[in-house]
C-alpha cells in the first residue's frame, strides 16, 4: 500500500509541476505572438509609406518629363 501511495504522490507532484510549466510557456507564447503582430503592423505601415512616397516620386518624374 505504501508503494502505491508513494507512486501516486510522485505522479501528483509531477502533474502539478508540468501544469505550471504549461501556463508559463503559454504566457511566453502569447508574448511572442504579440511581438509578431506588432512587427506585422509596423511592416504594413512602412509598406504604405513606401507606396505613398513611390507615387510622389512618379508624379515628380512625370512633371520633369513634361518640362
Amino acid at each position: 500500500m505504501k508503494v502505491v501511495l508513494k507512486l501516486f504522490l510522485v505522479i501528483f507532484v509531477f502533474g502539478l509541476t508540468s501544469c505550471r510549466d504549461a501556463k508559463k510557456e503559454e504566457a511566453e507564447d502569447e508574448a511572442v505572438i504579440e511581438q509578431i503582430e506588432n512587427i506585422e503592423q509596423e511592416t504594413e505601415e512602412i509598406e504604405e509609406s513606401i507606396e505613398v512616397k513611390a507615387e510622389e516620386l512618379e508624379e515628380a518624374l512625370s512633371e520633369l518629363d513634361s518640362i
